[in-house]
């Protein structure tokens, strides 16, 4: 593997909310009537500048340039438990360009890959509805994340975010537990691509005990171009697995905070049958409101060097650090 060192400086980060805060938009639970839901609608503004900086080894030149990202929204109040959320979205470059943001000339371009396009568009457009007790169902363009976004993610540090389209339904109606599913048609891409897809996601949590979480969950996407880097015709997978976190408190403020998780990859839906990998990760830390010492172990498997564990839906930076010089599991060599 090349050696590549990559800095992105956010020079200005931030966001410029006219509403105000969420928790002040969704306390407000008068009844409104269908006039005054939209009257009472609220305007959202971001505006995320960005420079950054790549150098890579095997690349000659270096990428530098600053991108920006603005999305104008506005949600409406709430009219009988429904709400509508519309966004637009616009990313740009300022100043000059010394860079390559085309994934497609990734090895022939001189630059190294900073895939932050310039991109108008539909961001988030959905309905929502909460008239069910301690349920919300939502519906058309949205973000999706589960858990620490290890397997689904918006990928949200790009400037353009990745969104799926569909249906989601989240309830808390049994005591300490919430029951997740989705259904997903389409997902826009971090580069503005719209594909289609079928992704079935399913998820279920327990608190047992105060601060501790049991979680399970299943995935189903049926994508065989899904953007994993294996080389086979068909790429859809299924991932199940299990999760436990919590804080254990052991002197005011200071605690004990552990994870452990443990999955598994297969084919479906015509994958390719090579598809067939473990994941498991343990950590620990201990630390309290202003400060956390910890260690995690993360393990991607391989079914005996043919298949590496795949993670197409993730947010690669979370998890590979500081780089872009690979986004899957690399399959192993065999010896």
């Amino acid at each position: 593997m090349d050696r590549r060192k990559t800095w992105c400086i956010v020079s200005l980060l931030g966001a410029l909310a006219a509403s105000g805060a969420q928790a002040a938009e969704d306390a407000d639970s008068a009844p409104f009537s269908l006039a005054d839901s939209l009257a009472h609608g609220r305007f959202t503004l971001e505006l995320r500048p960005r420079f950054n900086r790549i150098d890579e080894s095997d690349k000659p030149l270096l990428t530098e340039g600053t991108t920006v990202r603005a999305i104008a929204g506005w949600r409406s109040a709430p009219y009988r438990g429904l709400r509508l959320t519309v966004e637009a979205i616009h990313t740009d470059h300022i100043g000059a360009k010394q860079f390559n943001d085309e994934g497609a000339l990734f090895a022939s371009a001189p630059y190294p890959l900073l895939p932050d396009p310039r991109y108008t568009g539909v961001n988030q457009v959905f309905a929502e509805y909460t008239g069910f007790e301690a349920t919300r169902v939502r519906i058309g363009r949205q973000v999706v994340r589960l858990d620490d976004q290890r397997w689904v993610s918006d990928n949200d540090f790009r400037q353009v975010p990745q969104l799926f389209d569909g249906v989601s339904v989240v309830t808390s109606a049994l005591a300490r537990t919430e029951l997740s599913a989705g259904y997903y048609r389409r997902v826009r891409d971090t580069s503005g691509n719209v594909d289609k897809l079928r992704l079935t996601l399913l998820h279920a949590s327990w608190n047992p005990l105060p601060g501790q979480v049991l979680s399970a969950y299943a995935y189903f996407h049926d994508q065989a171009d899904n953007g994993a880097f294996t080389g086979f015709t068909d790429n859809s997978y299924r991932l199940a697995g299990a999760r436990a976190e919590g804080a254990v408190p052991i002197a005011g403020a200071t605690a004990i905070t552990y994870l452990a998780e443990r999955a598994r990859q297969n084919a479906y839906a015509g994958g390719d049958a090579r598809i067939d990998a473990r994941y498991w990760r343990l950590g620990a830390g201990v630390g309290d409101t202003r400060w956390t010492l910890r260690y995690d172990y993360e393990v991607k498997g391989s079914n005996a060097g043919a298949y590496g564990l795949q993670a197409p839906l993730t947010d690669f930076y979370q998890f590979n650090g500081w780089t872009l010089h690979f986004f899957n599991t690399p399959a192993p060599r065999r010896q």
